[in-house]
Formats: structure tokens, sequence, C-alpha cells
């Protein structure tokens, strides 16, 4: 059966760093493959064979935690490669050659990729850097995990990527993303030169279709708020994390998992929001409270969608909202709700409702804390809070 396995072989001198090795199994024949990295013995498990990583104040933490990610992405490489060289009979030399993925005319696109994923996530961009890794993720399946060199990447490469998405039944907002990071991947790659820009996304769509935003009615919201899940405390968890953003006027989720104890003062909850750091200020209202005592959390974080203060938070609250997304829309078909529920389905719906009931563009766009570039903010100045929580108010009222 083909497998890839880390191993560590020790230098003959103490002290020295040793080497990581792959030990390659294909078509029942192995290989050893050097993984180009170093590492100390302390640093390794041979139980668990895996990197042990130190404090994070040691000097080697994130240069151990980058080999780590390294290995992790090529090990997930190997299924695809495996997978596509089953198919055409190859043997095991090839299969190494293409695994070791180096390229004739220079650096790898899959390497420069994951490198600017890294970049991004190291300065704090961290939303930037996980578009960039899932669009590696998606052009590495496309490729069968074959890496290639950015002169290699035509016109014709970029339109069979686009015809992969579309076989793969994916929207074409969602194919147009992944191009977009591509193309941006592909511009630094010609800053830096790795390559001549020859324009090999001209030809596919990169653009942005205007989609049908979805709302759930008041009627709605009741039966979600009043349906009974005491047996089901998954359900129950999923239903109260959306109430609490309705609550709080379309409050995104990610910012709800950040939101900490110490922005509740005052009768209000003031935070500043993740996408573009505007502060809003949400008065606390009876319905968040019973919530937030509902579930005490252990942590600094006002609610327990991030249960342990480690170095990953973050993934942490991808994993909940994975999670609670999954738990809604079990709800939503319960209750005969026929739109797919989510956690952002609230903020539409907040907004509409508000809408209907006659509040005011200017003050439904300061309540949902839109930006500069919003269209609905270029003729506002400041609106008083007291406006915006009476306006709350008033729909909370109807449920």
């Amino acid at each position: 059966m083909d497998s890839i396995a880390l191993f560590f072989k020790a230098s003959k001198d103490l002290g020295k760093e040793g080497t990581l090795l792959y030990r390659i199994v294909y078509n029942g024949k192995t290989r050893q493959i050097d993984t180009g990295f170093r590492i100390y013995p302390e640093e390794w498990s041979e139980e668990q064979k895996t990197i042990v990583l130190p404090s994070n104040d040691n000097r080697n933490y994130n240069y151990l935690i980058s080999i780590r990610n390294d290995l992790e992405w090529e090990m997930k490489r190997f299924v695809l490669l495996a997978n596509y060289f089953k198919k055409n009979q190859s043997c095991i030399d090839d299969f190494v050659k293409a695994f070791q993925g180096s390229t004739v005319e220079g650096k790898g696109v899959f390497e420069f990729m994951r490198r600017l994923s890294e970049k991004y996530s190291q300065l704090g961009r961290t939303r930037c850097g996980e578009t960039m890794e899932s669009t590696l993720r998606s052009f590495m399946e496309y490729r069968n995990g074959i890496d290639l060199s950015f002169p290699k990447m035509t016109t014709e490469v970029v339109e069979r990527y686009e015809a992969f998405l579309k076989s793969r039944g994916v929207t074409r907002n969602t194919s147009s993303f992944y191009m977009r990071n591509l193309r941006s991947a592909y511009n630094l790659a010609v800053k830096e030169g790795l390559t001549v820009d020859r324009l090999p996304f001209h030809i596919v769509y990169t653009g942005i279709d205007k989609t049908r935003k979805r709302a759930i009615s008041i009627s709605e919201i009741r039966k979600i708020k009043t349906v009974d899940l005491s047996r089901r405390p998954a359900l129950e968890f999923a239903r109260d994390m959306l109430m609490f953003s309705f609550y709080t006027r379309g409050m995104s989720f990610i910012d709800m998992a950040y939101l900490c104890k110490k922005d509740v003062a005052d009768g209000y909850i003031t935070y500043r929001r993740k996408k573009t750091g505007q502060e809003l200020s949400i008065a606390f209202v009876p319905e968040i409270g019973t919530i937030v005592d509902k579930y005490q959390s252990p942590t600094k974080y006002l609610l327990p969608i991030i249960a342990i203060e480690n170095c990953a938070e973050r993934q942490q609250y991808r994993n909940q909202l994975i999670r609670i997304n999954r738990h809604l829309k079990k709800i939503g078909k319960m209750i005969g709700i026929s739109i797919p529920l989510s956690t952002y389905v609230m903020r539409h719906s907040w907004a509409t409702i508000a809408r209907n009931k006659g509040i005011s563009l200017s003050i439904i766009s300061e309540g949902l804390g839109h930006d500069s570039e919003t269209t609905t903010r270029v003729y506002l100045d400041s609106i008083q809070k007291s406006k915006v929580d009476k306006a709350n108010r008033l729909i909370l009222d109807d449920i």
C-alpha cells in the first residue's frame, strides 16, 4: 500500500543537527528522500514520528513551525500524486521525481504560494493567508499535486483550471475568487523576476457577480428562537449563537468569537470589527445577557466559541464556524425554513427587517458598521448610538 512517513537520522557528531527524511512506499517499492530540513535530536519525537515544538519564546519556534507546515503540505501532495500516478501506471522513479517537485525553469508555483500564505499570516494578515492557502489547495488538486514553474503558467493552464472548477460545480463567484488569488500570486512572481508577464488571466472570469441576498422574516426568527432544542445541546448552542448575532445587529461570527469580557462596560459592548477595524458600540440588552449567562466562558472571551487560550484560537474559530453552520442547516430544515441557515443570515435579516420598519438607511448602515467604501456610508457623518440602539430595540420587541 502506498504510504509516506517521516523519520529522523541523527548526526554522527553529538550536538549537531540531524536529517529529516521521507520514507516513501509506492507500488511495493521503497525510497528515502531528504526533506532538506535539519533539526536537533531534542526537536524530534521518535514515538510520535513528528517534530516537537518548544515554547513559543524559543528562538527555533518559528523555524520549526515553518518546517512542520511545509511537511504537512508535502504529505497532502503525496496523496494527490499517488492517485494520479496510479492511474497512469508510472514507476517509482517517475513518482519520486514529481514528488521532489523541482522544476527546470525555477521556483515552483506551489512553493511560492505556500511561502506567500505563511508570509501573510506572519504579518498578521490572517485572512489573506487563509485565502491564499485555500487557493493553493484547489490549484494543487487541479494539477494532481504536480508543481509547475511560473513560466509554464500559460493561458491554457489557467483556462483549464477554470473548466476544472466549473466541472466541480463551484459558482462563478467562487471560481473568480480562486482566479483572483492565483493572479495575485502570479503578479508578485512577475515583480520578483520569476517570469515575464504573459497575461494568462486575460480570458478567464475574475469579476464579481451580484448575488441574491438572503434574509429570513421576523416570523421565521421567532420560530428559531422558540423551537425546543433542550435535548439537543449542540443544536441549541448553534441556535443561541445565531440569536446572539441578531441581538447584536447582525454581528459577524468572527467578531463574536473574539469578543472579550472586558469589551462589556457601562451597559455596552464595544469592539472593533475584524473586517474593517471600525469601532462599534451595542447596548447590552437583556436578550444578550441571557445568552452570556447561559454559557459561562472559562476564558477571557465573552462566548465559549474559543474554548482554550493558546496559539490556535483562529483554528478553533474556524472549526466552530463549520460546526455551527452545519447545525444551523439542520435547524432550518426542522422548522421549515426554505433557505440554508448560516451565521451570516442574521446580518442581512436585521438590515432587511429594519428597512421594512421604515428605519432610515443611514441608521441601518451605522448599525451594521459599514466601512467607508460602502455607498450607504458616503453621506454619513456620525449618528448617535442611542438612535441605533433604539432601532435595535424596535426590532427585538417583535420577537
